[in-house]
């Protein structure tokens, strides 16, 4: 049964996902209050809480992880189609920011151990300083394309099972492929820059690719964003997806095209 609740403007929300997001967010905040009396216990235990979170230890690291575990849970349950997070955006925007806070815990316990933060070496190449954007770049249309899929098989739910004629969802049909290319070209030029040694082909791959992202996410976002039922609604993630795809894809264009011309017009060296 497809159980569902109209939210904040007639917004649909599914019982599972309303329920579930309240269960998770209260574990998680159980959790972490528990981490937080723990670090200022003088009393029960202090010798073996000393000892659980002290630098590098492996119990501290499997709680981090388990976190960031139920913080991804999370985010499917309050922030996908027909969450809570898209009838409230305190919730929505909440929920990003715990799994970016458990994430930056399980940074800062990798550098309490004495390790390299997980992605150094991937984004802070001092030779190819580009790759950073081009990471961010692949991780929002991977984000994109998983939403857009989440997108189009509620709205089909709903569409097929309600018989809600109203709705024209025929857009995403394509959009599906189109995000799909999306990822893989982003995460192509990601992997050129560190194994393809042609500076001029990984140059002009950017600036093609750069342009397909401009031309293709700008024209969804002008015909799919009004914030109707069978439109991308905001906030969600497949809003804030196609928006940080755009920009970066412009970021990385106009960087490109600028560090091409000094290299190749100008004659100065080209260190990124």
């Amino acid at each position: 049964t497809y159980h569902l609740y109209f939210g904040r403007g007639g917004i649909i929300v599914q019982r599972w996902k309303l329920f579930g997001s309240i269960a998770i967010s209260g574990l998680l905040t159980t959790i972490t209050l528990l981490v937080v009396i723990a670090h200022f216990d003088s009393i029960c235990c202090p010798k073996k809480l000393r000892v659980f979170f002290r630098d590098g230890s492996k119990g501290e690291k499997n709680l981090i992880l388990a976190l960031i575990l139920l913080s991804v849970v999370g985010l499917h349950t309050s922030t996908s189609k027909f969450s809570v997070g898209e009838a409230q955006s305190n919730v929505y925007f909440s929920t990003w920011t715990n799994f970016a806070s458990c994430v930056t815990n399980y940074e800062v316990w990798r550098k309490g151990s004495g390790r390299n933060h997980t992605f150094q070496n991937i984004i802070f190449d001092t030779d190819i300083q580009m790759k950073r954007y081009w990471l961010m770049i692949s991780i929002t249309s991977t984000i994109t394309f998983l939403s857009t899929i989440d997108y189009f098989i509620n709205n089909n739910f709903i569409e097929d099972r309600q018989n809600f004629d109203c709705l024209d969802v025929s857009w995403a049909n394509l959009w599906i492929w189109i995000a799909l290319a999306s990822v893989i070209l982003c995460w192509g030029v990601l992997l050129a820059h560190r194994y393809l040694h042609a500076e001029m082909i990984v140059r002009i791959m950017e600036i093609f690719v750069a342009l397909a992202h401009i031309g293709g996410y700008g024209l969804v976002i002008a015909r799919a964003t009004g914030g109707r039922l069978d439109q991308v609604t905001c906030p969600s993630n497949l809003y804030f997806g196609m928006w940080a795809t755009f920009f970066t894809s412009v970021w990385i264009f106009s960087s490109t095209i600028r560090r091409f011309g000094k290299a190749y017009f100008l004659g100065e060296p080209d260190n990124s």
